[in-house]
């Protein structure tokens, strides 16, 4: 498992992005006046989405998305923990085809304390996450959520 930790971060204080995979993905922690971390994805020069920690509704998994870069096509998962000290979740990354379904496991890690990341080459229609439901680790549940992988055009295309 792979930690960006705050310090580490050379968009930290909102200049610089980290790229990720080929420079096709890039994500940056945010802070608001009130000291609230965020969490901005971007694909290419556009901002995705922004993920910011609330007790509303669970984030275990925020979204999905798929590019085309230089590697070829990236795909990558992003969301939030519940409660500090919570275990990294299990992403799996999944391809319908004619013949059945291939899954992979992405590689996964966290940015700052609050948010995570998980990336897989290839083009891939659903991810999964699985985690524990409980904030401590203490409950049995686990709680699984599925998105479809929204698809951006190919990076510098108009």
């Amino acid at each position: 498992m792979d930690t960006l930790r705050n310090e580490e971060l050379p968009g930290a204080g909102g200049d610089m992005p980290i790229r990720l995979r080929d420079a096709s993905w890039s994500v940056r922690l945010s802070w608001s006046c009130l000291e609230r971390s965020a969490l901005e994805v971007y694909v290419g020069d556009r901002l995705v989405d922004v993920v910011v920690p609330t007790t509303l509704v669970s984030g275990a998994l925020r979204g999905a998305c798929s590019t085309t870069g230089g590697r070829g096509r990236v795909t990558l998962a992003w969301g939030m923990f519940d409660a500090e000290g919570d275990d990294l979740p299990q992403v799996t990354f999944r391809r319908r085809r004619l013949r059945g379904s291939v899954r992979f496991g992405g590689e996964t890690f966290t940015v700052g304390d609050r948010f995570w990341i998980s990336a897989a080459d290839g083009r891939f229609t659903e991810v999964t996450v699985t985690c524990r439901a409980g904030a401590d680790g203490s409950e049995p549940d686990v709680e699984r959520r599925t998105v479809r992988v929204l698809r951006h055009r190919r990076i510098g295309a108009r």
